[in-house]
């Protein structure tokens, strides 16, 4: 048991109520990744420091020595530091783990220093902060998006992230993104596409999603699966292509945080249990 889950049981054991606001969660967090990421501008190139400068719209400044040549950047941490808006804190996160970052190796030929490092104690300060943010990572992806339970992003978001083929993670990853930055519509075609996508990958075809869902109710028939995980499965399909058109591919529709939410967990959930059978 970590140790925020045994936090937990004490709390609820001894009725202690937390007098914490999420403001000050949020800020120890912000700590931990300043802590994490302070020498940060040392460790990229400067073509990453120029791109990153470009993409946040502020001016490249260098410190030079009075004596020598020698100089050096503060472009990421200076604005990671003036940074307190939450979800805009999360999104330069990303943006900082998708620079490229250079490894150090130590006198023991260890590394000390790399992209895998940082991102290892940038989850761990995930895991430990009660804030509003889960992280995902898939090949060369690394996506920040809104937290869920914890089981379910391991085993519907982060789990398909393992398996899925190069056009459906695409998709997939453009999906989380979607979501994290509210562009729901964007998100839920983003998640048909991964879906049609990972059908086609699966029946070896570049049918429709229309069409893949009866092939995929043949082959599950052919497999001898049980037939009312069959038609529960069709119908769940046959649904959500619906919805799709309806909503994201044919028309804008209504669409709010909790049905995107919903969606991501349900393309999962559905694409887990066809891997796991095909």
């Amino acid at each position: 048991m970590d140790i925020k889950e045994r936090m937990k049981k004490f709390n609820k054991r001894w009725s202690i109520v937390s007098v914490k606001s999420y403001e000050e969660s949020f800020q120890k967090f912000k700590v931990r990744i300043l802590n994490i990421l302070k020498d940060i501008d040392a460790h990229v190139t400067k073509e990453s420091i120029a791109l990153f400068c470009q993409y946040y719209g502020i001016e490249e400044k260098w410190h030079r020595q009075i004596y020598g040549d020698r100089s050096w950047s503060t472009n990421i941490g200076d604005r990671l530091f003036e940074e307190n808006n939450e979800k805009e804190f999360y999104r330069l996160v990303e943006v900082i783990l998708s620079l490229d970052i250079t490894s150090e190796m130590g006198y023991r030929h260890e590394y000390i220093y790399s992209k895998n490092i940082i991102l290892g104690k940038i989850i761990e300060a995930i895991e430990l902060s009660d804030i509003n943010v889960s992280i995902a990572v898939a090949k060369e992806e690394i996506i920040l998006y809104p937290r869920g339970e914890k089981n379910l992003d391991e085993e519907l978001v982060e789990l398909p992230l393992s398996f899925l083929d190069e056009k459906s993670a695409e998709h997939f990853i453009q999906g989380l993104q979607f979501y994290q930055s509210k562009k729901f519509i964007k998100s839920a075609e983003s998640l048909r596409r991964s879906l049609e996508e990972f059908l086609r990958s699966k029946l070896n075809n570049k049918k429709g999603l229309k069409v893949n869902i009866i092939e995929l109710q043949k082959l599950l028939k052919i497999k001898n699966l049980d037939s009312q995980i069959r038609n529960t499965i069709l119908q769940v399909f046959t649904f959500m292509d619906q919805y799709f058109n309806e909503n994201s591919k044919h028309n804008d529709g209504n669409i709010n945080e909790q049905e995107n939410e919903f969606l991501v967990y349900q393309i999962g959930l559905l694409m887990r249990y066809i891997n796991y059978n095909i």
